[in-house]
């Protein structure tokens, strides 16, 4: 009975081996895509199909035309060191973000409601959206939004905009506090840098 138990593992798995397929490299693009009912296509299936498109076209689009794959996977600028010696925080992060995608927050002052939050910021995001940079506004609290820039090396350019509003608070870029018209001596001594 025993060597029954020891056949029947043997057979099983001798076919999940069989069944399994091992490539080389375990990232490289599946082409499913080209077996499956377009219905039926996943995200990774639309990107997939996408990267594959982008890499066979022979068109080149202008660089204010090209989607994002373009500025993160493969055109993405090379730093060395010594292109960082000398410069100023803010100068070094907008080299090293450009093409990133990057969150910053930005706080309303007083005590206002998520509708008032609604109605400033919303005033906040069409004049930065007049100025034609690419942002994403979300409330995310009473008095608080987040902002997606899809160009981080935009983002001090936006935070001295926010920083001149009447009612802007605080503006938070990588855990960094800029504070605006509207916050009070209380604020900005109440927070300490570690």
């Amino acid at each position: 009975m025993p060597s029954y138990y020891f056949f029947l593992t043997l057979l099983i798995l001798l076919y999940t081996f069989d069944n399994i397929k091992v490539y080389g490299d375990e990232f490289k693009r599946e082409k499913t895509h080209m077996k499956k009912d377009p219905r039926d296509y996943t995200d990774r299936d639309v990107d997939s199909l996408f990267e594959e498109w982008e890499d066979n076209d022979d068109d080149i689009l202008p660089e204010d035309e090209r989607h994002d794959y373009f500025i993160r996977g493969k055109n993405r600028p090379q730093f060395r060191p010594e292109d960082f010696v000398g410069k100023q925080p803010e100068q070094v992060m907008k080299l090293s973000k450009k093409g990133q995608t990057l969150m910053m927050f930005a706080t309303v002052s007083g005590s206002p409601t998520r509708r008032e939050t609604e109605e400033i910021t919303q005033i906040w995001w069409w004049g930065l959206k007049n100025a034609l940079y690419d942002v994403t506004r979300h409330v995310i609290n009473d008095d608080r939004i987040l902002l997606v820039l899809n160009d981080g090396s935009q983002a001090f350019e936006i935070k001295d905009f926010l920083v001149q509003q009447d009612r802007c608070k605080e503006v938070t870029i990588d855990n960094r506090p800029y504070y605006g018209k509207g916050a009070t001596a209380a604020d900005k001594g109440g927070k300490k840098e570690l």
